[in-house]
Order: structure tokens, then C-alpha cells, then sequence
């Protein structure tokens, strides 16, 4: 591997020991300098007994270190696997626990409840909360009962929003390593007023705490809770933890937590031998998840703390460079005045012009910008440009980022209608999932239902097809499933009036029913498991969709074991269960896979799950003020409006009469606070997507969607001047 360092890569090379912040701007390749700077630490500092370890965030992640570092230790001819260990910080915290599982009294086969069992308890767990403290939870309610949307809006409450809000709250429980019964307590003999919001969520996490230990089972939370409490309780044991690891590095750090910091610095032990990389200015997961930016930026100005900076990139052109340089200083100009800072003032820097590796340099300015009328008309447009630079080009590669997963549905419909290919973004292809097969064992266990059997033709045969919609339709006007189906003399192409048989299409229509009238019969003869098998070879399902089906197989065959006489109706009904375990298997096959953008497809990815990757040519939509916010006045997704002033952003509510409760701090305007916060977020998130392109970019918004007005975001309109303005100079420069 002939890697050559540049400035900023080469001062981090020359690492020998201590404690060491690395800033890396999109682009800088701390990857590759973080493996290469293992393998040379391995290779001249190590001794036989210690390790180093390097704790990231993404199984993939961890796969793309093994083989870096495997790389650079063959290169130097030392075993791929010597020296060095690679874990997520879920999968370090299991292994500490499974060092001393009975300190904490966890049996050594507990198990991991899925993501979706967990809400599954919580939703329970709420309801019966519900039921009992009705009035309570109508108190918190600003709508008069009387309205006619009190009781759509207290429906929601209690069925999404509250059971979301009381999950987040006892991962946050966990974060900060209490205890059930003890915070319940706390709660009950504290003096916050009798109406709080913090009592529910307590109340709730004490009930799931006690029901997770009747079933023995752990959830990722715990792990990480469990973990450190071991390291910090016995001092002994943390030290045998420790003297495994000669170095401890850090990667992705600005999403790093409270309670991952302390890990780390427990694992470091005595030697304090720490390496944390990251970039503060892509922290973009703070208001959904236990990240906190801060955490990274406070570590960056310890004195004890050395700081090496990669800010060299050959991602991105010198115009896209330009652009994300402009944000940072916008930002920094407009939010001056309040109490944030979205982007630190850590700008981007092209390389040198000898680089064996230039950044793009496209000819003309390639960046557009452009606020459409409607919705429908941007959505229209982005589609159909984004298609043609993917046919245009079978060497470069184009993505659609979007804020939401609904907007990139409406885009891939889009596509489809002009006849092209996407896939979506951190999938080998579009199908990453069971669709077909749940779409035909649903019409299976129901096949009288008419949008069942629509949902079939519309899945499987009508996609290259639309034909076969219209004369399903047609056949449905006549004939119930049934009769269409397994008509009294038999299914042929007789039953069909000659007129209809000479339609376009006909033949496949035919054929279509014939298969359907196949997977029937099989369903009244084989073993449901037997059934998934046959119906995915009968589909011709290969590769990824394949094994998911398999899997699937084995998961009704162990329903089966335990349950005999389970007819198909009752696996089907325990699909919601299975399918956490089977999208857990489908990311590791898509991880072991690995994500490359396919040229001739266009990628399809949220702004969120783009991070860490890159493209030729970016289109940015939808950069309205509902998504991207700026004033207090601004439309906050989290907030619920039916709620009173004071809980309207409840889980921010609750956190701060928590930190009431531990600390006596009491927080002033919460709500505001939570906004900012908000406001700083959505400026990286739009930061992370520019520096996404490589030598295209096009950022849209729309003025109105249905019957709703919208407003472009502020950050949209201050991007759109600086764009025009550097276009116009680049004309008149050639001129």
C-alpha cells in the first residue's frame, strides 16, 4: 500500500505516547492514517502480551480497520491480525461483562433483548401506565376536551409519542447509571411540582427494569451501564482490563457520550495512552441519540491534551470546498449573538498541487441552486436530473440526500416512473429487505382480501408491467378473488371474455394467476417453513434476498419446534418480532458486503446516513424551514404542540427536572435551549451532506407542498446568494 502522508497526517504519525485530539475535516482520511499509525505502534512499541484498542461506532467501521491495519502489518511483514483489536463499543462492553458476569448477578447465557421486542415492552408498559393515571396524563394536555382534535391528538399521545419519549428517557436513565427504584424515590420525595413529566418515564423505567430481570434479559443500554459500573466498583479489575490495551483509540469521537468518555478513560489505566479522532463539525446525532458534541470539543482543550488537526481533503473541488468554508464563517457570523456554535472555525484545505491524489477539478461552476414552486415540481426534477447523470456518466456516481426516509419514497417512485435504478444507501440494492415474501404470505393468510391480492400483482408482477394493474382491475370489477382465481370450471383462459384476452398483456395476467393458484395449493400442503423456501425459489429470489428468506425459514422452523400446531396465520402474526432479528442478519450480510455506490444507479440516502461516505454529483432537496430551522418561531418536528408551554419538547422537560433532582440545577427556558441545540444540528447535518460531492452539488427547496405554504430555510437562501454571487464571478472571469 504506497500511502504518502500529508501536512496534518504526518504530525499524527509521529504519535509515541499520552493523550492526543484529532480534528479531521471531511475527507482527511483518518481512516487510513489511524490504521497506518496502529500498525506502526504495533510494529515498534508493542510487546507480545498488549493490544491496541480501537473503538468505533459501525460494524463496518470495524471491518474497514481490520483490513487497513492487515494491510499496512503485511506490508511490513508481520501477521494481518497481530497487536491490535477492533470493537464497537457495544461489543467492548460485552466482553467486559462476560469477563465477570457475576459480579453484577447476570447469568452467563443471558441474552439481548431485540430493538423491537424492547419498544414492544415499553409501548405495554405505557398503555398500563396510561390506564391507571389517566387524568394525569390529560392534565399535561392544552387542548380543551371538547375539540374535535383532543381526541386524535390524545391518541398519538398515548400510543407513539409518549412510549417514544419514556424509551429515550431510560436509555438516558442508563447514561447516567441509575437505579429503578432509587430514582423512583428520588422523584417521590423530591419538591418538584406533582404535574412533572419525569414521573412517568420513572415509574415506566422502573416496571421494565423489573421485567427485563424476571426474563434474564440485557438491552444495548445495559451493556454499556453494566460495563462501567464493573470498571468503576473494582479498581482491580479495571487495572486487568486495562493492562491488555498499551493504546486506546477513539474514532467518529464527536458522537461520543458521557459513558463512553469514562470507559475509555478507565481502559487507558495508568499509561493514559488515549487517541481520540473526530470532527466536531459532522455531529449530527445529538438531538436523537445520547451523543453530545461537547464531549469531544472539551477533550481538544485540556492542557494535558495534545492537538494535531488533518485538514487537508481531496474529496471534494475547490468550488464545493469553497462552499462548506462559506458556511463555517456564516455560521459563525450569524449565530454569534446567541448561546451556540454550530461549526468551529476548522476550515477545509485542498491538496497540494503534486499530490498523487488531486482533488476533482470540473470544468465551469458546479454548483446550482433553486427554490420550485411545489413539492411535486422539485421532487419531478431532482429525479429526473439525478437519473440523467447517472446514465450520462458510467463511471461517476450520483446521490439524492433528503432529511426524511418519506421524501426519498416519493423520489424513488419517481425514478421508477422513468424507467431507472436506484439503490439506497447502506444496501447492495433497492431490495434490502423481505418484501415480496411478506407481501405473498399476507395475501396467503388472508387471500379474500382484494388489496391483498392488489399488493401481490403490485410487488411482483406489475413493476415491469403496469399493464396487469389495469386488468386486474378490470377483473376485479366482475369477479371476487375467488372466482378469479379458482373459478368453478377451472382456472383457463376460457373463463376470460375474448375481448379482454386480446388486451396487451393478457398472457402474463394469465400466467400471474396461475402462479398465485400455485402458492395457494403449496400453502394447504407444505409446512409454513417449507412454504418460505418454496415461495422464494418460485419467486426467484437470489443472493441477500435469498439468505433473508432462508432465514426466515429457520426462524418459523424454531416457532414450529415450540409450537406445533401453529397454523401460517399465527407465524405471520409473529412477523413484527422476527423481523428485528432478520434486519439485524440483513445489515450484517449488507456490512459484511460492504456499501459501493453503483454508477448507473442513483443512491438514495437520508442526509443522516450519508455521513461517511461520497459521491461525483450530490442533489440536496427539501431545505425548507420546517427541516433546516434558524428563528424560534420555526416549525420544531420534536415538539408537541397539544402539550402544555412548559413540556411542549417533553424529553427536554424531563431531563432538566432530572438535573433538578441530581444536581439542584434548575434549567431556565428548557424549551429554548432544546431549539438552539436543534438550530446547530441542522447546520452540521446540511454541512455533512455538501461535503459529501465530490465535483457536482444542487441544493433545492419548494414554496409550498399540498395545500401547505413553506418557507425556504434561512441557511437555503444565504447559500443561494452565495452561489449566484460566485457564479456570476466565475462568468465574468470568463469573460
Amino acid at each position: 500500500m504506497n500511502f504518502k502522508p500529508r501536512p496534518g497526517q504526518k504530525e499524527v504519525l509521529e504519535y509515541q505516547d499520552g493523550q492526543l485530539a484529532v480534528p479531521a475535516v471531511p475527507g482527511a482520511g483518518k481512516t487510513t492514517v489511524l490504521a497506518h499509525l496502529a500498525a506502526e505502534l504495533i510494529e515498534k512499541k508493542l510487546n507480545n502480551n498488549q493490544k491496541i484498542l480501537i473503538v468505533t461506532y459501525m460494524n463496518s467501521a470495524v471491518a474497514n480497520f481490520r483490513k487497513r491495519i492487515g494491510d499496512f502489518l503485511a506490508e511490513k511483514g508481520l501477521p494481518r491480525s497481530r497487536g491490535y483489536s477492533v470493537k464497537t463499543l457495544h461489543s467492548l462492553a460485552l466482553g467486559i461483562i462476560k469477563e465477570k458476569p457475576e459480579s453484577r448477578l447476570i447469568n452467563q447465557d443471558f441474552q439481548l433483548i431485540e430493538s423491537g421486542k424492547r419498544y414492544r415492552w415499553i409501548k405495554d408498559l405505557c398503555r398500563r401506565w396510561a390506564g391507571e393515571n389517566n387524568k394525569l396524563l390529560q392534565h399535561f394536555f392544552n387542548l380543551e376536551k371538547n375539540s374535535y382534535k383532543f381526541e386524535k391528538y390524545l391518541k398519538k399521545w398515548e400510543e407513539e409519542d409518549f412510549p417514544a419519549f419514556v424509551a429515550s428517557m431510560i436509555s438516558y436513565f442508563k447514561l447516567k447509571l441509575l437505579n429503578g427504584e432509587e430514582l423512583k424515590n428520588m422523584v417521590k420525595y423530591s419538591d418538584l411540582k406533582s404535574a412533572n413529566i419525569l414521573t412517568p418515564a420513572v415509574d415506566i423505567f422502573s416496571e421494565y427494569e423489573f421485567k427485563m430481570a424476571q426474563a434474564g434479559l440485557l438491552d444495548f443500554d445495559d451493556l454499556v451501564q453494566q460495563s462501567l459500573k464493573l470498571l468503576k466498583e473494582d479498581a482491580d479489575f479495571a487495572e486487568r482490563i486495562a493492562s491488555q490495551y498499551a493504546y486506546v483509540f477513539e474514532d467518529e469521537a464527536q458522537d461520543s457520550n458521557q459513558a463512553q468518555e469514562e470507559m475509555l478513560y478507565l481502559l487507558t489505566g495508568d499509561n493514559n495512552n488515549l487517541v481520540r479522532v473526530g470532527d466536531s463539525n459532522q455531529a449530527i446525532t445529538g438531538t436523537f441519540t445520547l451523543s453530545d458534541p461537547e464531549i469531544f470539543r472539551s477533550y481538544c482543550k485540556k492542557e494535558e491534551v495534545e492537538v494535531e488537526t488533518m485538514a487537508v481533503s481531496s474529496r471534494s473541488s475547490q468550488d464545493i470546498i469553497d462552499l462548506a468554508n462559506y458556511l463555517i464563517d456564516w455560521s459563525q457570523e450569524e449565530f454569534s449573538e446567541r448561546e451556540i456554535e454550530p461549526l468551529e472555525s476548522k476550515y477545509i484545505k485542498a491538496v497540494s498541487k503534486d499530490d498523487p491524489a488531486p482533488n476533482p477539478q470540473p470544468k465551469g461552476y458546479r454548483i446550482g441552486s433553486r427554490a420550485f414552486k411545489t413539492w411535486k415540481t422539485e421532487k419531478k426534477f431532482i429525479a429526473r436530473q439525478a437519473l440523467r447523470k447517472a446514465n450520462e456518466n458510467t463511471k461517476a456516481t450520483t446521490a439524492v440526500l433528503m432529511p426524511t426516509g418519506w421524501q426519498l419514497e416519493e423520489i424513488a417512485r419517481e425514478i421508477n416512473s422513468l424507467g431507472g435504478e436506484f439503490q439506497l444507501a447502506g444496501s447492495s440494492s433497492r431490495n434490502a429487505f423481505l418484501t415480496e415474501i411478506e407481501v405473498v404470505l399476507k395475501f396467503l393468510t388472508s387471500p379474500a382480501s382484494e388489496d391483498n391480492l392488489k399488493l401481490v400483482f403490485a410487488e411482483l408482477f406489475s413493476k415491469e408491467k403496469p399493464e396487469l394493474t389495469q386488468l386486474l382491475d378490470t377483473s376485479l370489477d366482475k369477479n371476487e378473488n375467488q372466482e378469479l382465481i379458482f373459478p368453478l370450471s377451472g382456472l383457463n383462459r376460457d373463463n376470460f371474455e375474448l375481448e379482454f384476452r386480446k388486451k396487451d398483456g393478457f398472457e402474463d395476467f394469465y400466467k400471474s394467476l396461475l402462479q398465485i393458484q400455485g402458492w395457494l395449493q403449496a400453502s394447504m400442503e407444505l409446512p409454513p417453513d417449507e412454504l418460505v423456501l418454496f415461495l422464494a425459489e418460485r419467486i426467484g429470489l437470489t443472493g441477500k434476498k435469498l439468505a433473508l428468506a432462508q432465514n426466515l425459514a429457520l426462524e418459523f422452523g424454531r416457532l414450529l419446534k415450540d409450537n406445533p400446531a401453529w397454523r401460517l396465520d399465527q407465524l405471520t402474526a409473529e412477523l413484527p418480532e422476527i423481523r428485528d432479528r432478520i434486519k439485524q442478519f440483513a445489515e450484517t450480510l449488507t456490512e459484511m458486503e460492504g456499501f459501493e455506490a453503483k454508477p448507473d444507479q442513483v443512491t438514495l440516502s437520508t442526509i443522516h446516513k450519508a455521513k461517511g461516505m461520497e459521491w461525483d454529483t450530490v442533489f440536496i432537496g427539501s431545505l425548507t424551514s420546517s427541516h433546516f430551522q434558524h428563528d424560534n418561531d420555526d416549525y420544531f418536528m420534536g415538539e408537541k404542540f397539544y402539550l402544555n408551554e412548559e413540556i411542549k419538547n417533553p424529553k427536554a422537560s424531563a431531563r432538566a427536572e432530572l438535573e433538578y433532582i441530581l444536581n439542584e440545577k434548575k434549567e431556565r427556558n428548557v424549551d429554548y435551549k432544546a431549539r438552539q441545540e436543534l438550530i446547530a444540528e441542522r447546520v452540521r447535518l446540511l454541512y455533512v451532506g455538501i461535503t459529501r460531492a465530490r465535483s457536482n452539488l444542487f441544493l433545492s427547496t419548494h414554496l409550498k407542498h399540498g395545500k401547505w405554504k413553506k418557507d425556504p430555510a434561512f441557511i437555503f437562501s444565504s447559500l443561494d446568494k452565495f452561489i449566484n454571487n460566485r457564479k456570476k464571478e466565475k462568468q465574468q472571469g470568463a469573460d
